[in-house]
């Protein structure tokens, strides 16, 4: 799972002029990501300035593949002014449609996203068994349909 946190280039360290390591600390401990309840060990992948005068810290997490509840905890959020608010968004998945978005504060610092799990084995075999029974009624319509014609072109001989 890959972290994108992007702030004004002042915002995350109260005005000082941070360093590497300054902002491999803020990431590492100021942020959390945990897969139905365990945690993501996590890497910084580094720092850069955007084009707005912005500060974008890259991190990735290892999350366990298949994971339904993924929660994000901003703990750096505590340390600021109170009154701050940050917006975070949590986006599943390619292909899973799944992503929450919400304003966390340092009374509110966690954010959740549960992912849809793969459908229930009963319904799948009903899906399979569906499947199948089309199938078969097709085979015999195509069945039919060649013995009738076969059989039409015998009579006329």
């Amino acid at each position: 799972m890959d972290a994108q946190l992007t702030f004004a280039t002042a915002e995350p360290l109260a005005g000082t002029r941070p360093t590497e390591q300054d902002l491999r600390a803020f990431v590492m401990d100021g942020v959390d990501v945990t897969a139905d309840g365990a945690r993501c060990e996590g890497t910084y992948r580094g720092a850069s300035v955007t084009e707005v005068d912005g500060l974008l810290l890259q991190a990735s997490y290892a999350c366990p593949q298949g994971a339904r509840d993924i929660t994000v905890t901003l703990y750096y959020l505590s340390a600021l002014r109170p009154g701050h608010r940050e917006v975070a968004r949590i986006v599943g998945p390619p292909g899973s449609n799944a992503s929450v978005e919400g304003v966390l504060t340092g009374d509110r610092r966690s954010l959740s996203l549960h992912l849809p799990g793969p459908a229930p084995l009963q319904a799948r075999t009903r899906l399979g068994r569906r499947v199948l029974a089309l199938t078969a009624a097709f085979t015999a319509l195509m069945a039919g349909l060649f013995l009738w014609r076969w059989r039409a072109t015998r009579r006329r001989r």
